[in-house]
């Protein structure tokens, strides 16, 4: 019974924790706009490449795709990017424009998280309450 309700805690705090994001390839010239925000402004719009608009802040989380798949990092408004490399300085990176597949954006998709969290808040008491009902009663012998 113990060993259930660890791990049905864990779930639960593994399932609270994490989030659904949104994904948004862009080109890298929309990425090149968010090198620094526009002047008296804290954030930019982007187009993806589906057209749709996307908005950065300090507080978006931005990446590169290398060739070979590694998803990189890199903070708005805080790296350069030239004709040949892109460095972000914060990050200790340093890559070839070359090695790059993709320009990424991720913003919280708050309905499917809230979605993730009630179904493991459900799956939780599901299993409490089997545990419950299939625990039987227990009596002391004298």
């Amino acid at each position: 019974m113990k060993r259930i309700i660890a791990v049905v805690t864990v779930a639960l705090f593994s399932v609270a924790t994490a989030g659904c994001y949104n994904t948004y390839r862009v080109s890298k010239e929309e990425f090149e706009k968010l090198q620094a925000p526009p002047e008296g402004s804290s954030s930019v719009s982007v187009t993806d490449e589906n057209g749709t608009s996307v908005g950065v802040s300090d507080k978006t989380n931005i990446y590169v795709r290398s060739d070979g798949g590694r998803r990189y990092p890199v903070t708005a408004f805080n790296f350069k990017i030239t004709s040949s490399q892109l460095v972000a300085s914060d990050r200790d990176t340093l890559l070839a424009v070359d090695g790059i597949a993709s320009y990424e954006i991720d913003h919280l998709s708050t309905w499917q998280t809230v979605g993730l969290v009630s179904l493991g808040a459900a799956a939780a008491a599901g299993v409490i309450v089997a545990v419950i009902i299939t625990a039987g009663s227990k009596t002391l012998k004298n």
